[in-house]
Protein backbone atom coordinates (compact mmCIF):
# COMPACT_ATOMS: atom_id res chain seq x y z
CA UNK A 1 0.00 0.00 0.00
CA UNK A 2 2.85 2.39 0.81
CA UNK A 3 4.32 1.80 -2.65
CA UNK A 4 1.00 2.83 -4.22
CA UNK A 5 0.95 6.00 -2.09
CA UNK A 6 4.53 6.81 -3.18
CA UNK A 7 3.56 6.40 -6.83
CA UNK A 8 0.43 8.48 -6.30
CA UNK A 9 2.45 11.22 -4.57
CA UNK A 10 5.05 11.21 -7.37
CA UNK A 11 2.35 11.50 -10.03
CA UNK A 12 0.74 14.31 -8.04
CA UNK A 13 4.04 16.27 -7.82
CA UNK A 14 4.63 15.79 -11.56
CA UNK A 15 1.10 17.06 -12.26
CA UNK A 16 1.64 20.17 -10.12
CA UNK A 17 4.93 20.90 -11.90
CA UNK A 18 3.30 20.27 -15.27
CA UNK A 19 0.43 22.67 -14.55
CA UNK A 20 2.57 25.41 -13.01
CA UNK A 21 5.75 25.26 -15.09
CA UNK A 22 6.09 22.77 -17.91
CA UNK A 23 2.85 23.36 -19.82
CA UNK A 24 3.45 27.11 -20.15
CA UNK A 25 5.05 29.37 -22.71
CA UNK A 26 8.32 31.17 -22.00
CA UNK A 27 7.86 34.90 -21.58
CA UNK A 28 9.38 37.84 -19.80
CA UNK A 29 9.36 37.77 -15.99
CA UNK A 30 6.23 39.12 -14.26
CA UNK A 31 5.58 39.48 -10.56
CA UNK A 32 2.70 40.62 -8.34
CA UNK A 33 3.96 40.76 -4.79
CA UNK A 34 1.17 42.88 -3.32
CA UNK A 35 -0.37 40.65 -0.64
CA UNK A 36 -3.97 39.58 -1.11
CA UNK A 37 -4.57 41.50 -4.33
CA UNK A 38 -6.76 38.67 -5.62
CA UNK A 39 -8.92 38.82 -2.48
CA UNK A 40 -9.16 42.61 -2.92
CA UNK A 41 -10.39 42.12 -6.50
CA UNK A 42 -13.02 39.64 -5.31
CA UNK A 43 -14.23 42.11 -2.68
CA UNK A 44 -14.27 44.99 -5.22
CA UNK A 45 -16.09 42.82 -7.76
CA UNK A 46 -13.26 43.05 -10.31
CA UNK A 47 -13.47 39.89 -12.42
CA UNK A 48 -14.84 38.21 -9.30
CA UNK A 49 -15.47 34.80 -10.88
CA UNK A 50 -11.99 34.61 -12.37
CA UNK A 51 -10.25 35.48 -9.10
CA UNK A 52 -12.42 33.16 -7.02
CA UNK A 53 -11.36 30.32 -9.35
CA UNK A 54 -7.71 31.38 -9.00
CA UNK A 55 -7.91 31.43 -5.20
CA UNK A 56 -9.77 28.12 -4.94
CA UNK A 57 -7.49 26.50 -7.51
CA UNK A 58 -4.40 27.46 -5.54
CA UNK A 59 -5.95 26.31 -2.26
CA UNK A 60 -6.87 22.95 -3.78
CA UNK A 61 -3.61 22.47 -5.70
CA UNK A 62 -1.43 21.75 -2.66
CA UNK A 63 -4.14 20.18 -0.50
CA UNK A 64 -3.07 16.66 -1.60
CA UNK A 65 0.44 17.43 -0.34
CA UNK A 66 -1.00 17.78 3.16
CA UNK A 67 -3.13 14.66 2.71
CA UNK A 68 -0.64 12.26 1.12
CA UNK A 69 2.77 13.22 2.54
CA UNK A 70 1.85 12.27 6.15
CA UNK A 71 0.97 8.77 4.92
CA UNK A 72 4.54 8.40 3.59
CA UNK A 73 6.56 10.10 6.28
CA UNK A 74 5.98 11.20 9.84
CA UNK A 75 5.45 14.95 9.59
CA UNK A 76 3.64 17.48 11.74
CA UNK A 77 1.66 20.55 10.73
CA UNK A 78 4.64 22.89 11.11
CA UNK A 79 6.67 20.70 8.74
CA UNK A 80 3.82 20.54 6.22
CA UNK A 81 3.57 24.34 6.43
CA UNK A 82 7.31 24.76 5.73
CA UNK A 83 7.40 22.14 2.96
CA UNK A 84 4.38 23.70 1.23
CA UNK A 85 5.77 27.21 1.66
CA UNK A 86 9.15 26.24 0.17
CA UNK A 87 7.64 24.15 -2.63
CA UNK A 88 5.23 26.91 -3.63
CA UNK A 89 7.86 29.66 -3.33
CA UNK A 90 10.16 27.52 -5.45
CA UNK A 91 7.53 27.19 -8.16
CA UNK A 92 6.85 30.93 -8.09
CA UNK A 93 10.57 31.71 -8.29
CA UNK A 94 11.03 29.43 -11.31
CA UNK A 95 7.94 31.00 -12.90
CA UNK A 96 9.55 34.41 -12.49
CA UNK A 97 12.97 33.37 -13.77
CA UNK A 98 11.55 31.58 -16.81
CA UNK A 99 8.59 33.89 -17.40
CA UNK A 100 6.33 30.84 -17.24
CA UNK A 101 3.62 32.48 -15.19
CA UNK A 102 3.06 35.32 -12.82
CA UNK A 103 5.06 35.15 -9.59
CA UNK A 104 2.55 36.01 -6.85
CA UNK A 105 2.56 36.27 -3.08
CA UNK A 106 -1.11 35.22 -3.16
CA UNK A 107 -0.27 31.90 -4.84
CA UNK A 108 2.30 31.05 -2.16
CA UNK A 109 -0.16 31.99 0.58
CA UNK A 110 -3.08 30.05 -0.92
CA UNK A 111 -0.97 26.99 -1.74
CA UNK A 112 0.43 26.89 1.79
CA UNK A 113 -3.00 27.27 3.37
CA UNK A 114 -4.30 24.50 1.09
CA UNK A 115 -1.56 22.10 2.22
CA UNK A 116 -2.27 22.89 5.88
CA UNK A 117 -5.99 22.29 5.30
CA UNK A 118 -5.09 18.98 3.64
CA UNK A 119 -3.04 18.04 6.69
CA UNK A 120 -5.93 18.97 9.00
CA UNK A 121 -8.24 16.74 6.95
CA UNK A 122 -5.67 13.93 7.16
CA UNK A 123 -5.43 14.42 10.95
CA UNK A 124 -9.22 14.26 11.37
CA UNK A 125 -9.54 11.16 9.18
CA UNK A 126 -6.68 9.42 10.94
Amino acid sequence: MKKIRKILFSVYIICVLWITLIDREWSSPHAMLIPFWEFANVIKGVERGFYIKQILGNLIMLMPLGLILPTLKKVNMKQIFLIALLFSAGIETVQFITGRGLMEFDDVFNNTVGAVVGYKIYSKLR
